[in-house]
């Protein structure tokens, strides 16, 4: 019986102290292989300089110059939150690499040998920077940038246009907010509104980013500041005679037409007018459908905060119109939203009467 007593004794001193330390040794070793996670090392030092020049731009969208272009803009104002020391180069590369993909925050990291809160610390910085100091790549049609797209919207059988405006649904998580069930659409997933106008090279002219996604489009249309300058100050933007078109989720203005209510009983003109507006007003879906084909990262947005959020739509929507100053096609994204025709409209009179002329021309 002692021999017994003093067996089990001794069996639990083990189970009391060598085997904690034995799950001690392999969840320590398991902790150590976890934070030596392998990275890539010298990727942008070694290969990113063998890409060639399609290559580099399929991968960070910009060309060579205009990365440089941009860094050189925004170098002086480049502020390393983390004191990481990483280089302004390796920063702007990393942040173009995850605006242009859906490759995940780690991926990312592991890419550019850095960790995943550096990347997203650096996403913020760089799309502050380039809203603040790159805005003017986005700026609404005057003298020969008008006349270049009422031309390209006369061809495209739309006579008189300045530009094109529509709303777009960028997916996102729950945001952190006083009331993020606003943000869920009519589609049932989380949203932010990117109310866009274009000119008829599918560039932006304006952008308005971050109202829920349970707005709808002419209440977004109606708090940009181009629908209240067209409210308080029209001529500014819009010559006499010249026009916006949209679809028939926005107003009917004077300065903004919109198609025909198909009620059953539209004449022949009417229903001409309505498919050549259709026809040229397709150019800003055009645009989105570009924009998210170049900056992937857009088809869901996982970040929380909706003021990060419409900083890096407007960032990409502002990288998008640097894209296509170097003449560079692009293959076009064809899902595109259906318009939401819920919400009547009250008539004006003079948006009414300068329709009909308008119509009476086809």
């Amino acid at each position: 019986m002692a021999e017994i007593a003093l067996a089990f004794f001794v069996a639990n001193e083990v189970d009391a102290i060598e085997i904690p330390h034995v799950l001690y040794g392999e969840w320590h070793d398991e902790h150590r292989l976890r934070r030596s996670v392998p990275k890539v090392q010298q990727f942008v030092e070694e290969v990113v300089p063998q890409y060639s020049p399609s290559d580099f731009k399929s991968h960070f969208r910009l060309s060579r110059g205009h990365v440089e272009d941009v860094m050189t803009t925004i170098g002086p104002f480049y502020w390393n939150r983390q004191h990481s020391k990483v280089p302004l180069q390796n920063s702007v590369l990393a942040c173009l690499w995850t605006l242009s993909n859906q490759e995940s925050y780690r991926g990312v990291a592991d890419r550019f040998n850095i960790t995943k809160s550096t990347v997203c610390l650096h996403l913020h910085e760089f799309c502050s920077l380039v809203t603040t100091y790159l805005s003017h790549h986005i700026s609404w049609p005057t003298g020969q940038a008008l006349h270049n797209s009422e031309l390209g919207f006369r061809a495209a059988g739309f006579p008189n246009t300045v530009c094109a405006v529509d709303g777009c649904h960028i997916p996102i998580v729950k945001p952190h907010c006083e009331n993020p069930v606003a943000y869920i659409n009519r589609k049932q997933f989380y949203s932010v509104v990117l109310t866009g106008f274009c000119d008829s090279k599918r560039r932006f002219c304006h952008v308005n980013v971050g109202h829920p996604g349970s707005w709808h489009d002419a209440r977004a249309f109606r708090l940009s500041a181009v629908g209240r300058l067209l409210d308080e100050d029209p001529q500014s933007l819009v010559p006499e005679g010249m026009h916006i078109i949209g679809d028939s989720a926005y107003p009917l203005l004077p300065q903004l037409m919109r198609p025909y209510r198909d009620n059953g009983h539209l004449t022949a003109r009417q229903r001409r007018f309505n498919q050549k507006l259709n026809v040229a007003r397709v150019v800003i879906e055009h645009t989105f459908g570009l924009l998210k084909t170049k900056f992937r990262r857009l088809k869901c947005l996982y970040m929380k905060n909706i003021a990060n959020i419409s900083t890096a739509v407007t960032a990409c929507c502002i990288l998008h119109n640097m894209c296509l100053e170097e003449g560079e096609a692009i293959e076009v994204d064809e899902q595109v939203e259906a318009a939401d025709n819920r919400a009547p409209h009250p008539q004006n009179q003079d948006a009414v009467l300068h329709r009909n002329q308008i119509c009476d021309l086809f």
